[in-house]
């Protein structure tokens, strides 16, 4: 019981403070994004893969075909998949290098500054290019003209993309309740976030599933038909992350709110 009472009040303490809601808001905005991107990207890449990738699904069945282990629907989701594995590497190598560059950048311009900056891209920058996936209707852009072109627009180069510029958030709300908590307060100022973002990701993955159900019966019909099915679950991500971040980089402050008994600066 007197956990609970001490987490309530945190709870409280934290949601009453100008940076408490901040980083709420950032973190409701990367669950959305980054739960979403992740449990219906495979299938989306799936759904409009080129003929390339639709080539190889159907040569690699022909080869397991024989062994009766798998079916073609479930290779060509395999292989939609496994085009996710580079962005996740991108974005732990980002992550990794984010704290010394953010690091250098809060000594030139200091740490306010730098976690606004970081975060608004974090969370704008994937909400830019999950809007244009959501009004995207030729995916084979670039076809016939410049292969280094045809790539940087393809929606998996973008998809990725997307993943990885998220984990400049590192460098802002991931490590903001360091600076707005006392020792004391930050470890659970933190874990409140990771619970809004969590909460946050599963009722998004589970309206991006219900939106994509009602559409289900023409999802076979053609490309453009395929990939107009994500373009309303897009945009309530893309809005969500890009209000989360804004809202964080309009108030997030530099300053200890939490766990100094009511005491608030603002500047």
């Amino acid at each position: 019981m007197t956990m609970m009472k001490e987490a309530n009040a945190i709870a409280k303490e934290t949601l009453s403070s100008r940076s408490g809601r901040a980083i709420v808001a950032a973190q409701i905005g990367q669950g959305a994004l980054l739960y979403s991107v992740s449990s219906w990207g495979p299938l989306y890449l799936e759904r409009i893969a080129d003929a390339s990738t639709a080539a190889a699904a159907i040569e690699t069945t022909e080869v397991l075909q024989s062994s009766s282990l798998l079916s073609s629907t479930a290779v060509a989701a395999s292989i939609a998949a496994s085009s996710l594995i580079l962005p996740q590497l991108t974005q732990a190598l980002i992550g990794v290098s984010i704290g010394v560059g953010a690091d250098k950048l809060s000594s030139s311009i200091g740490p306010r500054l730098t976690r606004r900056c970081l975060q608004c891209m974090s969370g704008v920058g994937p909400a830019m290019i999950l809007f244009y996936l959501s009004i995207l209707r030729n995916v084979n852009i670039g076809e016939g003209g410049d292969g280094n072109a045809t790539l940087l627009l393809s929606p998996a180069f973008l998809f990725g993309a997307a993943q990885t510029i998220s984990a400049l958030s590192l460098g802002a709300v991931s490590v903001s309740h360091l600076e707005v908590a006392t020792p004391s307060k930050s470890g659970a100022v933190y874990a409140l976030g990771n619970v809004f973002a969590a909460i946050s990701g599963s009722i998004t993955v589970t309206l991006f599933g219900i939106l994509l159900d009602k559409d289900s019966g023409h999802q076979a019909a053609t490309t453009a038909a395929a990939v107009s099915d994500f373009s309303l679950p897009f945009q309530i991500v893309a809005m969500l992350s890009a209000a989360g971040s804004l809202f964080y980089s309009w108030t997030i402050e530099s300053e200890l709110e939490i766990g100094m008994e009511g005491k608030r600066h603002d500047q």
